[in-house]
């Protein structure tokens, strides 16, 4: 009976030790997780949400939270965990008891231990009359007041004033602590600001090159200060990360909305807003593109058969070429396109478009352009992403006409008067830029024209109807050249001319053009066809006026040597003068 009670005083001191140690082990959890989110608050609102957006953000968040709860978990496991799976037992607890009353002087400890034992040398009567002893001389004395209660108390103090601070700053600033507890869930949750920036231009891909306006947008209701700003990061492999500050102005005095404009993105670029205390949560990502453009281009010329002329390429996009001729315009693109048109401008007048054929999955393109005027061409290009080749290149067109043969009647390159029985040699030269390829001699018989004869006012359009023609035989042979000429002789005996009559007559030439060829034709002559006494009486005044010329000019040579001879003499006859 007396062990009983000395085993129950025992288990009352373990019962007590025990919810202590687990009232201590609670209040140093509660004090580590309210330290450890006040921790995460200082280390997110001031270093992490500042500099660290987006992915980058929540995945620092992650690891600080991880080492929280790893913290924690030590500190569950060293103060609640442990005490729980740990029971003293009673050889512990009593040496504990003895510790607090050393006036046991061992009594209890050895009491628990010799009963405890069934094999210890000695009476029984002795060990009970210890027994007996050591419950006498503990009475009524309760072993639980050697339980320290100071750390307790002290420990669920600070707990209880922790819980009472954070749970009114809490309620003071709802919103704050809503946003510790958002964030440490890992969301996109930003920590209320004064001023609050709700929109801003999303990152969007950009033509490289060409300036980027950012816009943001403030509610109207909070803060709105007279800048703002955003923090440009250059994303470029050469860039090494390098930022730098852009200033966003009001668009007006009283507007929340704020602008700035990058001069040029060369490269792939992130912004993130800042205005006042706000903070863009994250940073908007810029993508600099190429607009599409022509990288090389690579021309084949196919010249009119006529003119018998190879094949030629070139790589330059100006195009001059004899007109009817057809060019293969093959350009390779800087990048692939979906579109590509071509468009001509003829007399100041674009033409509409016209589809190029896409080669190498939008690489390149390629289409056939006939030449027939002057004017200009140029390639409209267009890609997946919406981006168009802006300001194109304006090529020029130089079609060269094909212009029209000349030819020219060297003799005998005058109007004559003539029998019906003479045979003249009619002497010519032509000339083409591409090459003469036919030639006739061409006449009419008494022509009512008179004032056209010997004026050449005749053209190839304006010729008479009722013209006959000898064709020039061996006029061209071979290849037409440009430069040709020959001799025909137009016998007046084959016309079977009776009477006095005129002849006009003229050399027409064309060129190789095809289907229709270009014309030319020399200045016009008059044969003036007379009978044989009429020539013999004209050539014989001719003769008499030409006898009666220089008989003139031989009266008029006497008279000037006759003055010379004269003025001689007189001039040897005037004696000198002495000089002064």
């Amino acid at each position: 009976m007396s062990r009983d009670i000395l085993l129950q005083k025992i288990d009352e001191v373990r019962s007590r030790q025990r919810s202590v140690a687990i009232g201590q082990g609670a209040a140093r959890v509660v004090l580590a997780a309210i330290g450890l989110v006040l921790a995460f608050f200082l280390v997110d609102w001031l270093i992490l949400a500042r500099s660290t957006p987006g992915s980058g953000d929540r995945l620092a968040r992650g690891i600080l939270v991880a080492a929280m709860l790893v913290t924690l978990g030590w500190v569950v496991w060293r103060s609640l965990i442990r005490v729980l799976l740990h029971t003293p037992d009673d050889d512990a607890v009593a040496l504990k008891v003895e510790r607090g009353h050393p006036e046991l002087r061992g009594r209890l400890i050895s009491t628990i231990q010799l009963r405890r034992s069934g094999t210890v040398s000695g009476s029984k009567e002795l060990i009970a009359a210890l027994e007996e002893d050591t419950v006498a001389f503990v009475g009524p004395k309760h072993f639980t007041d050697i339980i320290d209660l100071a750390l307790l108390k002290k420990v669920a103090l600070w707990a209880t004033g922790v819980i009472l601070l954070a749970g009114a700053l809490g309620a003071w600033r709802s919103d704050f602590a809503a946003a510790i507890l958002a964030r440490l869930a890992l969301t996109e949750t930003s920590y209320p600001t004064s001023a609050k920036i709700v929109k801003v231009t999303e990152g969007i891909t950009t033509a490289r090159g060409e300036p980027f306006t950012i816009t943001i947008e403030l509610d109207p209701t909070g803060t709105l200060p007279e800048k703002a700003s955003a923090t440009i990061r250059d994303l470029s492999p050469d860039g090494n990360g390098r930022s730098t500050e852009l200033a966003l102005t009001r668009q007006s005095v009283d507007s929340n909305v704020y602008v700035g404009t990058i001069d040029q993105v060369l490269s792939d670029l992130e912004f993130r807003p800042a205005a006042h205390d706000a903070l863009w949560p994250r940073y908007e990502r810029i993508i600099a593109v190429d607009r599409p453009a022509i990288k090389a281009l690579a021309l084949a010329y196919r010249f009119p058969d006529y003119l018998n002329k190879k094949p030629e390429s070139s790589a330059v996009g100006d195009i001059r070429a004899p007109e009817g001729s057809q060019v293969t315009i093959t350009a390779r693109f800087n990048r692939l396109v979906t579109s590509a048109k071509l468009v001509t401008r003829n007399d100041q007048q674009e033409q509409p478009p016209i589809d190029l054929k896409l080669i190498d999955s939008g690489s390149g393109a390629t289409i056939d352009l006939p030449i027939l005027a002057d004017g200009s061409w140029k390639l409209l290009l267009r890609t997946e992403d919406g981006f168009d080749n802006k300001n194109p290149i304006d090529y020029v067109i130089d079609a060269v006409a094909d212009r029209a043969p000349t030819a020219k009647i060297s003799f005998p390159a005058q109007d004559k008067t003539v029998t019906r029985f003479a045979r003249w040699p009619v002497r010519f030269s032509t000339r083409d830029d591409h090459g003469v390829a036919k030639g006739r001699l061409k006449y009419v018989i008494n022509t009512a024209d008179e004032a056209l004869a010997g004026t050449g006012a005749f053209t190839v359009d304006t010729q008479p109807t009722n013209a006959q023609s000898l064709d020039l035989a061996g006029l061209v042979q071979g290849q037409p050249r440009p430069e040709a000429g020959g001799e025909v002789v137009f016998d007046l005996r084959t016309l079977g001319l009776t009477g006095d009559c005129r002849i006009t007559y003229w050399i027409e030439v064309e060129d190789g053009k095809t289907p229709t060829p270009n014309k030319g034709i020399s200045p016009t002559y008059v044969f003036t066809v007379v009978e044989a006494a009429v020539l013999e009486e004209m050539l014989e005044r001719d003769r008499n006026s030409l006898i009666d010329s220089l008989k003139t000019i031989r009266t008029k040579q006497k008279d000037g040597r006759d003055g010379v001879d004269t003025l001689r003499r007189e001039l040897q006859d005037t004696p000198a003068e002495p000089p002064k």
